[in-house]
């Protein structure tokens, strides 16, 4: 499974989605495509250069293991993060965008935590 964003210029893009991801790509086959393998078989691909960005019209969620600390690290980068919503006892989630206004968010689940 891929999902794709298309952002502006391409060093930008992989330094800023390499700090939100905590890593560089895993791989570029293309120099306007670079690929995060998120978790086997689901990958990221941000496609850079797009002159005239038009933001996706789906929103990528990246599942995280502790929500509270993902999103201080997120702001602590400079990326403004909404406050998290809670249905408790399931998930907790909070939307943000890349600097080329494509919809991102975090969430964790939380079934079986107290």
């Amino acid at each position: 499974m891929t999902f794709l964003v298309r952002t502006g210029d391409g060093p930008d893009a992989v330094a800023w989605y390499s700090r939100l991801l905590g890593r560089g790509p895993d791989v570029s086959p293309l120099a306007d495509l670079h690929e995060w393998e998120l978790v086997p078989g689901a990958w990221l691909q941000v496609a850079t250069g797009a002159a005239g960005v038009t933001p996706s019209s789906f929103r990528v969620r990246f599942g995280v293991a502790d929500l509270t600390a993902a999103i201080t690290a997120a702001r602590d980068l400079g990326v403004a993060v909404k406050d998290p919503e809670v249905l408790p006892g399931t998930v907790a989630w909070t939307d943000l965008s890349d600097p080329w206004g494509n919809p991102l968010g975090l969430f964790q689940e939380l079934a079986g935590s107290s």
